[in-house]
C-alpha cells in the first residue's frame, strides 16, 4: 500500500504540473472577473502588439534616461547576500564606492542584517529572483513573476525598500523572450544586464589577478556596467575587488550604483531554450496583471488608464486605503459579497483585518482549524495556505497540496498581524486574498450611505474535487 500511495502521489504531481500550465493559457477555466472580459475583448491594436512579440520584437514602454557627465562605472553583484558579503561592503566603505547588489530571495532570509547594512550604506538592491533555478524561472513568467514578488516580499518587510531594478539569473539572453521584457516593463521595473564580466562565476578556477584582467579586458565607454558575484565561494572577487576599484579610479572612471534613470545594457533577444508558448488569452490576462502592479506603485503604463487600486502586491503587507476609520466594509469576490459591521472588522494603522472563516468560507474556500497545533488551513482552488497562530506565521503550500508535512511549504513568512479574539482569527484582508490567488482590483471609501467597499477576483480558480471525480479509481485505490 505503501508502494501505492507513492505511485498516486507521483502521478498526482506530475497531472497538477500537466492542469496548472492549462489553466496559465486558459485552457482549464477561463479567467473571471475583469480578467475574463479583457480576454474576450482584444483589439485589433492588442492582437498586433501580441503578433509583433510572439515574432521575437521587443516591444516595451520607452522610459528618458539621464546620461552622466562624467564616465561611470556601475559595479554589481550577484547571488548574495553570503557570509562574504559584509567584506565587500567593507572595501566598498573603505574606498568610498556605492555599488548595486541583486539579491536572491532566500539568501536575504537567510542575511537579514546584510540587506539592512547595503541599504543603509547607500548601495541600490535589485531583484535576482527568489532561488536562482532556471528551469522553474523560465518554464513560463508566472513562475519568473512568483519569485520576483516573493523576493520583493523580504527584502521590503527588511528594509521598507521596494526594488525597481530586475536581473535575470544568467542573463536575459536566451533566458527571456519578448513577452518577459513587455511584462516586467508594464509591470514598472527595469531589466539590467552587463557590458562587462568578471567570468567570476567560473570560481573556484578564476584566481583574483585573472578576475582583474578581464575586467581590464573591456570593453569599456562611458558607462560600464560590470558583473560580479557576492555568493558563497567567490573569496577570488573579494579580493580582486580592491584592484578592479582602482583600475576605473586609473581611467578616471566615477562609481554610481545603479538607478531607474540608468538605462539599462540588455542583452539581444536570443532564441528561447525553453520551449515556451504564449496565447492571446493569457497575454490579455498577464498584461493587466503587470498593470496594476505599475499602478500599485503609484504609477501608469502609458497605455492604461488610471484607475483606484491598493497599496502594492506585497502579499503580507497589509491594505494601506485611507486614513479614516470607515463604520461598514464590504468584500466583493467574484460576485459574492460579504458585509461587516463596524465590530466585525478591524482598521489598524491604515489596512483592514478581518475573521478568517467568515470570508473565506463565504467565497468558497474550506477552513480547517487544529486547536492543538494552533493553526488554520485553508484551502481555496488549488491553493493552501496555512496560518500559525502559536508562531505568529503563514506559510504557503504548494498549489493541491493535501496533507501538509514539516518542511512542504513554498515559504513562510512572519505574520504578526494575527490574534484570536472571541473565536474568530483576524488576519490582514489584502494578504488573505492574494494567498489565495485572487486579485484586488478597486477599493472605494465609505460615503453616505454606501460601506467601504474592496472589489475583488479570482485569476482563474479550479476545484480540486472536480478534478478527482474524473479519477475516482484511482483515488479510491489511493485510500485505505
Amino acid at each position: 500500500m505503501r508502494e501505492l500511495r507513492a505511485q498516486y502521489r507521483k502521478f498526482w504531481k506530475v497531472f497538477m504540473l500537466v492542469v496548472l500550465a492549462g489553466a496559465l493559457v486558459g485552457s482549464v477555466v477561463a479567467p473571471q472577473g475583469a480578467y475574463a472580459a479583457g480576454a474576450e475583448a482584444a483589439s485589433p491594436s492588442d492582437e498586433t502588439l501580441f503578433s509583433q512579440l510572439s515574432s521575437g520584437k521587443r516591444m516595451d514602454q520607452e522610459r528618458p534616461y539621464v546620461t552622466p557627465e562624467e564616465p561611470t562605472v556601475y559595479l554589481t553583484f550577484d547571488d548574495g547576500p553570503s557570509g562574504l558579503t559584509p567584506q565587500v561592503l567593507d572595501i566598498l566603505k573603505q574606498e568610498d564606492v556605492k555599488a548595486t547588489f541583486f539579491v536572491l530571495g532566500e539568501q536575504a532570509e537567510a542575511q537579514p542584517d546584510t540587506v539592512k547594512r547595503i541599504v543603509r550604506e547607500g548601495h541600490a538592491i535589485g531583484n535576482h529572483t527568489f532561488d536562482h533555478v532556471y528551469k522553474e524561472l523560465y518554464a513560463g513568467f508566472d513562475s519568473f513573476w512568483e519569485q520576483v514578488q516573493r523576493t520583493e516580499d523580504v527584502v521590503y518587510g527588511l528594509t521598507g525598500v521596494s526594488m525597481r531594478l530586475v536581473r535575470a539569473p544568467g542573463g536575459s539572453y536566451g533566458n527571456f523572450d519578448p513577452f518577459y521584457y513587455y511584462y516586467l516593463s508594464e509591470a514598472g521595473y527595469s531589466v539590467h544586464d552587463w557590458s562587462i564580466d568578471s567570468e567570476d562565476s567560473r570560481a573556484p578556477r578564476r584566481t583574483a589577478a585573472q578576475l582583474l584582467g578581464t575586467v581590464a579586458g573591456g570593453p569599456l565607454g562611458h558607462e560600464v556596467t560590470v558583473l560580479l558575484h557576492d555568493g558563497a565561494g567567490h573569496q577570488a572577487t573579494v579580493q580582486a575587488l580592491p584592484g578592479v576599484i582602482a583600475y576605473f579610479k586609473e581611467k578616471g572612471y566615477s562609481f554610481a550604483p545603479l538607478t531607474e534613470e540608468v538605462k539599462p545594457v540588455q542583452q539581444s533577444v536570443g532564441r528561447s531554450k525553453w520551449g515556451r508558448s504564449v496565447s492571446l488569452k493569457s497575454f490579455l490576462v498577464q498584461r493587466q496583471a503587470m498593470r496594476e502592479h505599475r499602478l500599485a506603485w503609484g504609477e501608469e503604463s502609458e497605455a492604461a488608464p488610471s484607475q483606484p487600486v491598493l497599496q502594492p502586491q506585497l502579499a503580507l503587507v497589509a491594505s494601506r486605503v485611507t486614513p479614516e476609520m470607515p463604520q461598514r466594509l464590504a468584500v466583493q469576490v467574484d460576485g459574492i459579497r460579504v458585509d461587516y459591521a463596524s465590530d466585525g472588522f478591524r482598521f489598524s494603522e491604515s489596512r483592514f483585518e478581518v475573521p478568517l472563516r467568515r470570508l473565506a468560507e463565504a467565497i468558497g474556500a474550506e477552513v480547517r482549524w487544529s486547536e492543538e497545533a494552533r493553526t488554520a488551513t485553508v484551502r481555496y482552488g488549488a491553493q493552501v495556505v496555512e496560518y500559525d497562530l502559536a508562531q505568529l506565521q503563514v506559510r504557503r503550500h504548494r498549489p493541491g497540496a493535501f496533507w501538509l508535512e514539516p518542511g512542504q511549504a513554498m515559504w513562510t513568512r512572519t505574520l504578526p498581524d494575527m490574534e484570536l479574539k472571541e473565536g474568530s482569527l483576524y488576519v490582514p484582508l489584502r494578504g488573505l486574498l492574494e494567498l489565495l490567488g485572487i486579485h484586488i482590483q478597486s477599493y472605494e471609501a465609505e460615503s453616505g450611505e454606501q460601506p467601504a467597499r474592496v472589489m475583488a477576483a479570482s485569476r482563474g480558480r479550479f476545484s480540486i474535487e472536480t478534478i478527482f471525480t474524473a479519477w475516482k479509481p484511482i483515488a479510491q485505490r489511493a485510500k485505505v
